[in-house]
């Protein structure tokens, strides 16, 4: 299916974080406000680890795309996963990983895409991990825009 026979889910949410809450404008709500210049970002860490985002899609849907958009400052080289994994959950219950995808390079402002298993749900955890040491000697997860694609 091609992107153009592709919609957007509007009215997800995020419902929970491992994100940092002390800035206005890296606040998890950003990720599905449109703009490229406010965003998500993890706490600042010593080390690095899995990041996660619980979203509610605002209704059951069976997304086939998955779409985040790095952060556009080319000088910064990190803050963006390396990995990420997705994982839906079935009304009827359980969970099911519908995206595992390895060895991201995104240049700066640009989106990482990818096909979802399609799985009927209303509520997704995505989680990140290998994000790059940052100058400072801290690791901190930046996404600028998230999107989820159906049919």
């Amino acid at each position: 299916m091609t992107e153009n026979q592709l919609r957007l889910i509007t009215g997800c949410r995020v419902t929970d974080s491992s994100g940092c809450h002390r800035y206005d404008f890296w606040n998890e709500q950003f990720l599905f406000d449109g703009s490229s210049h406010t965003g998500w970002g993890s706490q600042s860490r010593n080390a690095s680890q899995p990041e996660h985002l619980d979203i509610d899609l605002g209704g059951v849907h069976a997304p086939l795309r998955i779409r985040l958009q790095r952060r556009p400052v080319p000088v910064i080289k990190t803050g963006f996963p390396v990995s990420i994994r997705v994982v839906a959950h079935p009304e009827e219950g359980g969970e099911k990983t519908v995206l595992v995808a390895e060895n991201i390079d995104v240049e700066a402002g640009e989106w990482f895409e990818a096909d979802l298993e399609p799985v009927a749900t209303r509520r997704i955890r995505v989680v990140t991990g290998g994000v790059a040491i940052r100058p400072s000697g801290k690791y901190f997860t930046q996404i600028m825009q998230m999107q989820f694609l159906e049919a």
